[in-house]
């Protein structure tokens, strides 16, 4: 008797090689960034070879994403073919509950979204091929060149971010949010004024406003792990083991210390891995917030621009950066990993833990920010957050609790993720302009010590994705410091 239809296993076979091929091209990327960004190699054919690398790098992401998706609709294929197979099994002529016409529409869309998923792929990897493609001419140009390239690009960028405002109106039926249209708006603004001095000067003068560049890592540097308010043998203050949820915002604390030290000329981000008998290693990620103010482009990418960036629904430069340090700290694909961020540092870790490309990469876990606005940030329901935040203190609120104007209804504003959200009461100082001064990220180490004995913080502490990230033993925790900065 002749087979019509799939061998349910063989397909079952074939699905399983497509996930175990995706998880080794994942794996191959992950462990080939810390060994190439390791090797001593100085000078502009080094910078080049890494600045490939990455862009082979997302390539292989999206090859992996692809079998993954391929990997998807073999299983749900051999599903189908199971129940088909067993409804005819059970007696000629009887209905399996769905005519054979619906059967057929129902595989058309899934062959259709497959379609939709593997050509989202290609794109992917023809865009990160020819970005990069575009970045080796560009630095290879004379100077007034590469300003006019640099100068076109990022006019051209910021056009994107309206178009995938536009995109996701349509995919959601949500518009974007008055902070995401006033953002963009002031970025796509700087980018046409850019555009129009570096052409009017011919390419010598490029004023790079709100220009958010393109992100570069450091190697980790070693630091200490003890008291806070003592510092290692590089003068660098100690990361406080994370005995704690105050204990590990202390440690995000700690990392506005870094900047201007050697090995961290711009800014640091702090990565603390806990090492427990019987357990996998957990990494801590702790991110520190805006450490420079000026929207003129230069190397610290953790400033006014980084914020619009963010506050615009797109990925900064210094959340890309914060990537490219964790890859070239080797931490694992199936690692657990904490985001720790405060004020614009909580953007960054929300916003990477909303990008599906990194936590396919990472497996993030937990995120926990203070000071920060993350209302308008989609996170994964999978993912838990804690979000904290001073009941005075304003930035919290710059995102307008994710207000949005929607045609023929007004102003509605709801928050786009399952946070946590903690009110904590203000500290007993003098408020300054606004409440600002109930912003300070070492004002919220105390206030959450105060709280944290009971109530939703004592609860959050007490869950399980939680607790592999908590000892008091400091033998078991190291931590290093990366530089993350910003290139034209």
């Amino acid at each position: 008797m002749s087979l019509y239809g799939m061998d349910v296993e063989s397909g079952r076979r074939l699905s399983d090689e497509f996930a175990r091929s995706s998880n080794r091209l994942l794996d191959l990327s992950g462990n080939l960034t810390p060994i190439i960004s390791n090797v001593e190699w100085r000078g502009e054919d080094g910078q080049r070879f890494t600045n490939d690398w990455m862009g082979y790098r997302r390539q292989l992401v999206a090859a992996a994403h692809a079998l993954a998706a391929a990997s998807e609709a073999v299983k749900r294929n051999v599903e189908e073919q199971a129940t088909v197979s067993s409804s005819t099994s059970a007696g000629a002529g009887r209905s399996s509950g769905t005519s054979l016409l619906d059967r057929l529409f129902d595989s058309a869309a899934d062959a259709a979204e497959d379609l939709w998923d593997s050509a989202g792929v290609v794109t992917s990897v023809l865009e990160d091929s020819a970005l990069n493609a575009w970045h080796v001419v560009q630095d290879a140009m004379p100077g007034p060149l590469g300003n006019l390239m640099d100068a076109g690009e990022n006019h051209a960028s910021r056009f994107g971010d309206f178009v995938n405002m536009g995109w996701g109106w349509l995919a959601t039926g949500e518009p974007p949010s008055v902070t995401e249209l006033f953002s963009n708006g002031v970025l796509f603004l700087a980018a046409t004024w850019n555009t129009a001095a570096t052409a009017g000067s011919f390419g010598f003068l490029n004023p790079h406003l709100f220009d958010d560049g393109r992100p570069v890592a450091g190697e980790p540097i070693p630091v200490g792990v003890g008291n806070q308010d003592e510092t290692d043998q590089n003068g660098r203050t100690v990361t406080p083991a994370p005995s704690s949820i105050s204990a590990i915002l202390a440690a995000t604390d700690a990392a506005y210390s870094d900047p201007g030290m050697a090995g961290t000329p711009d800014t640091g981000i702090r990565i603390t891995t806990v090492e427990k008998p019987g357990e996998p290693p957990a990494y801590i990620v702790s991110i520190p917030g805006t450490t420079r103010w000026l929207p003129d482009g230069a190397a610290n990418p953790t400033d006014l621009t980084g914020n619009l960036e963010l506050a615009g629904g797109n990925l900064s430069t210094a959340a890309e950066a914060v990537q490219l340090a964790m890859e070239k700290a080797g931490i694992p694909q199936d690692a657990p990993v904490m985001l720790s961020g405060h004020s614009q540092g909580g953007m960054i870790a929300t916003a990477l833990a909303a990008d599906s490309g990194f936590t396919d990469r990472f497996n993030v876990t937990n995120v926990v920010t203070f000071g920060s606005p993350v209302d308008s940030t989609p996170i994964p329901p999978s993912i838990d957050v804690l979000a904290l935040q001073h009941s005075g203190d304003p930035v919290p609120r710059v995102d307008l609790e994710d207000a949005t104007v929607v045609p023929g209804v007004g102003v509605t504003a709801s928050r786009d993720n399952n946070a946590t959200v903690v009110t904590l009461p203000n500290p007993d100082i003098q408020p300054g302009i606004a409440g600002i001064s109930y912003h300070d990220s070492y004002r919220y180490v105390a206030s959450v010590a105060e709280q944290e004995a009971g109530g939703p913080i004592a609860q959050y502490s007490q869950q399980e994705s939680t607790q592999q990230f908590l000892t008091s033993n400091a033998s078991q925790v190291t931590s290093t410091v990366s530089n993350i900065s910003r290139k034209q």
